[in-house]
């Protein structure tokens, strides 16, 4: 009868060892992508991030340089941005050879409501940018240079022309010069 017993009742289930948990394809798989994260993690937190923020300040540092007094106004305020539509310039000409400009300008407001005025005045305002491009050749135009002494012409003249503060800025949209 003793044997009936041992054989009638089951054996307790033997725990499992940590070699045998690692060597099923689930547990194994779960324990190398929690790693790889935690590792991903660290190298992010520890070697990445800091590289950034240091760049980001010495962008913000280089940025802040040039704009002191802009930085003492308050945050640089942003306008709605009025387009002066497509127009075909003939520029100065060198050595008898024509040169045409294509452009698309874009002046930003400070106040919406004088778009609405601005549009109305198109044409004077799409006067002022011809007559100052057409007063350049394509080699102005062509150098970095010459594009921005064109736009802060442009932006001085236009300035002119509307209220005190409205223009905050001028942007070439195109600028195709043949």
């Amino acid at each position: 009868m003793a044997e009936e017993k041992n054989e009638a009742a089951p054996a307790p289930k033997a725990k499992p060892k940590l070699g045998a948990l690692l060597e099923n394809k689930v547990v194994l798989l779960g324990v190398i992508v929690i790693f790889q994260a935690l590792t991903a993690l660290a190298v992010t937190k520890f070697f990445i991030a800091p590289k950034l923020e240091a760049g980001a300040a010495v962008a913000e540092a280089a940025a802040g340089a040039g704009h002191g007094e802009a930085e003492a106004a308050g945050p640089e305020k942003e306008g709605e941005i009025v387009s002066l539509e497509e127009m075909i310039i003939t520029l100065q000409g060198e050595g008898g050879t024509p040169h045409y400009a294509r452009t698309n300008v874009g002046v930003e407001i400070a106040d919406p409501k004088l778009a609405k005025a601005m549009e109305e005045r198109l044409p004077q305002l799409r006067d002022v940018v011809i007559m100052t491009l057409s007063s350049r050749t394509a080699a102005d135009l062509l150098a970095p240079e010459g594009k921005e002494e064109a736009r802060q012409e442009i932006m001085r003249r236009l300035s002119e022309k509307l209220p005190p503060g409205a223009l905050l800025n001028v942007y070439f949209s195109d600028l195709m010069i043949q």
